[in-house]
């Protein structure tokens, strides 16, 4: 697995999408539902995060919304945990909204974060399974759109 920089820019953003979060209540959707497949954590962006990148498709696997790894990660299937004040589900479209951008299935996405066991204060569905290491991601992102570097 290979872990890159995060562009140069993320603690920029991340103030900002912590600034932008503010004002609004957020709407998490079916997020919080019995039958979510979406892991999820209290992740504040003001916080920082770790740098690890991970890139890949989003699918849904068995009822676990999981990241399938590109390039150097092809295949390799992980777990995303998104914060919950930057992530809703829409379970009827399947179509996950992160930092107020939509994500369908299949589509490619990237994000910052790191690896490690799942924690207590973290919401992790009954369908998904920790990789063959026993880890998750905690996404520590702004955004998850493809990385461009």
């Amino acid at each position: 697995m290979t872990h890159r920089r995060i562009a140069p820019g993320l603690g920029l953003a991340l103030a900002f999408v912590a600034l932008a979060s503010c004002g609004s209540a957020h709407d998490v959707g079916d997020l919080d539902a019995d039958d979510s497949p979406v892991a999820r954590y209290d992740w504040d962006p003001a916080d920082g995060g770790d740098s690890a990148l991970m890139e890949g498709t989003l699918e849904l696997i068995d009822g676990c919304l999981c990241i399938v790894g590109a390039g150097e990660t092809d295949g390799l299937i992980t777990v995303p945990v998104f914060s919950r004040s930057l992530t809703s589900w829409d379970a009827d479209s399947r179509v996950l909204t992160y930092a107020g951008r939509d994500y369908a299935l299949g589509d490619p996405v990237s994000a910052g974060g790191g690896w490690g066991p799942p924690t207590s204060a973290m919401t992790i569905p009954e369908a998904c399974e920790p990789d063959a290491w026993g880890e998750v991601m905690h996404v520590q992102s702004p955004d998850l759109e493809p990385y461009g570097g």
